[in-house]
């Protein structure tokens, strides 16, 4: 089903989308919310939002008018989630992530159910979609609504490669494991991924992760997603032997992105080559990582670019030879498909998101079965790049088709989303299927 299928069809569906944080400038989940209410509203959906009031003030100014804005209806804090926030600043950031912000979510996720069902009451809903929080274990209040829930794209819920597990602190092996335990248990008293018709989850890990006990049918659509409005194919480069192969990496510097093995395995590819590595990015983690080069003696081969705005980012990257992302607990690789859709091969961890995005006809995979075949994977797959310039451009070329035909484009996911609506409400008994009265039929958008 089409853009094109779906807009012609009219007022299609009748959707409230419950999302905390809808918001531009907050990043991350908040933003991917801002595309589907976009898309949604180009594809004809009539469309309800339940967010917090946080978020009010910038939405009034992103949407002059009032038909726009009065689609979103927005939950305050009450009296006790305030005194929450004032009693947790004197406890321990993690605690304060743990408990304190826990609880405030659940309470605002029970504020959220309760105006949801006063809309469904109040107009003719078909279906309830929550895409955030994506977390697969946490809690999740919309259910008992009459009417069908549909959550995700889920994802997390990864863990390190076994050959990689000492890189979680005893601290937060302890906290996931009692948190998995203790979910399991919260599930029966909160089951609104339970019960929940659809489940969208953007890997198998992913699916692993979800709690005990699911009812609803799984579907698998990644989480994020690229627009192909800004990151658009480059032209081919130009082969030229005398020009220094261009190695890039983009993202944070944390240990889980695993560039303390990429550096390592890069120095036998300044061994055998005049390969270049840039890296960009920052994070706790850059002083090391700079020591590590210099005691290596690769000052002259990798530089540090820093945080680099967005289009400055995508101009590098068009000007170089090939991405790599070393990361060992990537739920979804965002990166990765941007840089896919510029058109640069890419050479990746074959684990969790990248293993499902990636393909050999567009990149390299390295398993992460041990550190030295982590290291030396790297290594060989970077030196074989930069020996093959026609390679290069083989997979260059066929990076951008697998991202617009793989739902890894936001116009397509969300086309592959609505679909998912249909074929929802499609399994919903004869007496429930309100949304036949748009004289629609799942046939229609086969």
């Amino acid at each position: 089903m089409t853009k094109t299928q779906i807009k012609n069809q009219g007022q299609l569906l009748r959707v409230i989308l419950v999302a905390e944080n809808v918001s531009r400038y907050m990043g991350g989940e908040s933003g991917k919310n801002l595309y589907y209410f976009h898309l949604f509203q180009e594809r004809g959906i009539d469309l309800q939002i339940v967010c917090h009031a946080r978020v009010r003030d910038e939405l009034r100014r992103e949407f002059h008018h009032d038909q726009d804005f009065n689609r979103f209806h927005f939950i305050e804090d009450n009296w006790l989630q305030i005194l929450l926030y004032r009693i947790a600043q004197f406890f321990h950031p993690r605690i304060r992530g743990l408990f304190f912000e826990q609880v405030v979510h659940w309470i605002t996720q029970i504020r959220a159910r309760k105006l949801v069902k006063e809309l469904i009451k109040y107009q003719n809903t078909d279906i309830v979609f929550q895409p955030s929080p994506i977390t697969p274990k946490g809690l999740n209040f919309m259910y008992n609504l009459g009417v069908p829930v549909v959550l995700g794209p889920l994802t997390g819920g990864v863990d390190f490669p076994p050959a990689f597990r000492y890189l979680d602190s005893k601290f937060a092996i302890v906290s996931v494991t009692l948190g998995r335990l203790f979910s399991n248990i919260l599930h029966r008293f909160v089951p609104g991924k339970l019960k929940a018709e659809t489940l969208i989850v953007a890997n198998p890990l992913t699916q692993k992760s979800l709690p005990n006990g699911c009812k609803g049918k799984i579907y698998q659509v990644i989480e994020c997603g690229v627009d192909l409005d800004i990151w658009q194919p480059r032209e081919q480069p130009e082969i030229n032997p005398e020009k220094p192969v261009r190695f890039v990496y983009l993202g944070r510097f944390v240990d889980w992105k695993g560039i303390k093995f990429l550096i390592d395995g890069f120095q036998q590819v300044a061994q055998e080559t005049n390969a270049i590595l840039e890296l960009v990015g920052d994070g706790e983690l850059r002083q090391d990582l700079e020591k590590q080069v210099a005691e290596l003696g690769l000052e002259n081969n990798v530089n540090f670019r820093g945080w680099m705005k967005r289009e400055q980012a995508s101009k590098l990257l068009c000007e170089c030879d090939v991405f790599v992302m070393p990361s060992l607990r990537e739920a979804g690789g965002n990166a990765v498909l941007e840089a896919m859709a510029l058109g640069l091969p890419v050479i990746a961890t074959k684990w969790a998101g990248p293993a499902n995005t990636l393909h050999p006809d567009c990149g390299i995979w390295v398993e992460p079965t041990s550190i030295e075949a982590f290291v030396d994977g790297f290594a060989q797959a970077m030196i074989k790049l930069a020996n093959s310039p026609q390679l290069r451009r083989q997979m260059g070329e066929a990076a951008p088709q697998r991202v617009r035909t793989n739902y890894f484009d936001w116009d397509s996911k969300v086309d592959r989303i609505i679909e998912i609506f249909y074929e929802t409400l499609s399994r919903q008994p004869e007496s429930q299927k309100s949304w036949q009265s748009h004289n629609l039929t799942s046939e229609t958008y086969s």
